[in-house]
């Protein structure tokens, strides 16, 4: 059995913990960070893609019984003002103009002018051309960690429940649809003394005055937040993405998708993923590589996706390039002994509805074999593998048998009964086998995959998605001799005149 984890190749650092777990969907993840910023006595480290500074993080009876605000910053602001030594710092990615309509106007104004002077706010634009800041942690007094796929923003908070419909399920006064994610959470000081050197080197990079933070003090030993999923981990390591090699500054690092094709690689029995999307070509090749293997014992591949892009760009960007993806998955399994299900899901409706929209998959998560998690930032696209700014954590057991790889099994299997809708599923001998069946008769929230359509498969003869801007690959990946028109212009308009 291969050890996946190797230092110097597919992670940063590994770290002691002493306590660790995985927090599902925005309900508890927002509960968490309301209830451990009441725990800081010494500063608070937000960095994001995004920020909404009027994200609710409590709702219903709970915001109704809260002592301080439930609004992101008028919540912030308030630990500082009942604690006059506490010291915030906001670092969020300042947003390319392709999203100006979705975010929030005048948001540095609004941290820096109607909030405590304790409380500091920075725009990073310091990331590669094209790139984007997509690390997504909070640090507590350095001791207290969260890191995963969640933002604090509108539109991001759901229950486990994702029923449809649910009056608390709104931003800004308007619902919005249903929407899983996944974070971990560590306590460990040496896991907050890295993310605290990482978020002072890009603070600096993006123009943000020097900073100093006292050493950690209290204890968060005694940390349970509300429905977590724990797991007894000893150890984790952490990974990054990041063409200019933060904090150290080294140079370009891809630890995650090198840890990525590691894990597919080791896999022998199962390999289980979320992710919001699958477009990365290497990682597609990977994956049918293992799928085509004649490996002596069957794989069973799990993977949970959108049904649909969030929005229409996003579509094009990603969406031909994953049916692409999904197709040639397919192909590689066909014939093969390895089982491959990939799904869907759709929220929770009165009996006999059919929901009118999916549940929109957010999160990056990645199981292999029940001995291997990955937990972070990062999809499974071009551009998350060497072009973004992404970090991810990773624990690994010797086996599934110990305590590590159980609860490595019951985080799975929360997942998976999750998006079922159901309590449970235990463990079928075939998994995929089983998921299939429960989804083909509608016995479950869970649905096949319909992709490649019929649309996309006729596009797919004629555009190259990879070849498109959006999601670029590494420089060294990308094929610079093809075309995005297959068989060239000339193909193209003799489709174009057959239609």
């Amino acid at each position: 059995m291969a050890t996946i984890l190797q230092a110097g190749r597919n992670y940063w650092h590994r770290e002691p913990v002493t306590q660790a777990g995985i927090l599902v969907d925005g309900d508890d993840y927002y509960r968490a960070i309301y209830e451990a910023g009441q725990r800081a006595t010494s500063y608070l480290l937000l960095a994001g893609w995004q920020f909404d500074t009027d994200a609710c993080l409590l709702r219903g009876e709970e915001a109704r019984g809260a002592e301080l605000p439930v609004t992101l910053l008028a919540y912030l602001n308030a630990l500082c003002e009942r604690r006059p030594e506490l010291k915030i710092f906001v670092l969020a990615w300042d947003f390319h103009a392709v999203f100006a309509l979705e975010r929030e106007w005048m948001q540095d104004l609004r941290f820096k002018w109607l909030t405590s002077e304790r409380l500091q706010f920075v725009f990073d634009a310091h990331h590669a051309e094209g790139g984007s800041h997509h690390q997504k942690f909070v640090v507590v007094d350095g001791q207290l960690s969260f890191l995963g796929g969640l933002d604090l923003c509108d539109h991001r908070w759901d229950d486990r429940n994702h029923r449809v419909p649910n009056p608390l399920r709104v931003s800004r006064g308007a619902p919005h649809g249903p929407f899983h994610d996944v974070q971990a959470y560590l306590v460990s000081e040496g896991v907050g003394r890295r993310l605290l050197e990482l978020f002072r080197a890009r603070w600096l990079a993006a123009g943000g005055e020097p900073f100093e933070v006292a050493a950690p003090s209290g204890s968060f030993s005694d940390y349970a937040p509300a429905g977590a999923t724990t797991l007894d981990a000893e150890q984790v390591v952490l990974s990054r993405v990041d063409p200019f090699g933060m904090p150290e500054a080294s140079g370009d690092c891809r630890e995650v998708l090198q840890l990525t094709l590691d894990a597919i690689a080791a896999a022998e029995r199962l390999i289980y993923v979320e992710t919001q999307y699958f477009s990365s070509k290497v990682v597609g090749e990977a994956l049918a590589q293992r799928l085509r293997s004649s490996s002596s014992s069957p794989l069973d591949v799990v993977l949970v996706l959108n049904e649909h892009a969030e929005t229409a760009k996003e579509e094009v960007a990603v969406g031909l390039a994953q049916a692409k993806v999904i197709k040639e998955l397919r192909e590689a399994v066909s014939g093969a002994h390895h089982r491959l299900g990939i799904y869907f899901t759709v929220p929770h409706t009165e009996a006999g509805v059919e929901a009118p929209r999916a549940t929109y998959i957010h999160s990056k998560l990645l199981i292999v074999d029940d001995r291997f998690m990955t937990v972070g930032s990062a999809n499974w696209t071009n551009r998350s593998g060497s072009l973004d700014t992404e970090l991810n954590m990773a624990v690994e057991a010797a086996d599934a048998q110990g305590a590590l790889g159980r609860s490595i099994v019951r985080a799975r299997q929360s997942l998976i009964a999750e998006h079922l809708g159901l309590e449970g599923l235990g463990e079928p001998p075939e998994l995929v086998t089983e998921l299939n069946e429960r989804a083909r008769v509608g016995q479950s929230r869970l649905r096949l995959h319909p992709s490649p359509t019929e649309a996309e498969l006729s596009i797919l003869t004629v555009i190259d998605p990879q070849q498109l801007p959006f999601d670029p690959a590494a420089p060294e990946q990308r094929e610079h001799d093809h075309s995005l028109f297959i068989g060239g212009l000339g193909a193209l308009w003799q489709r174009l005149v057959g239609a």
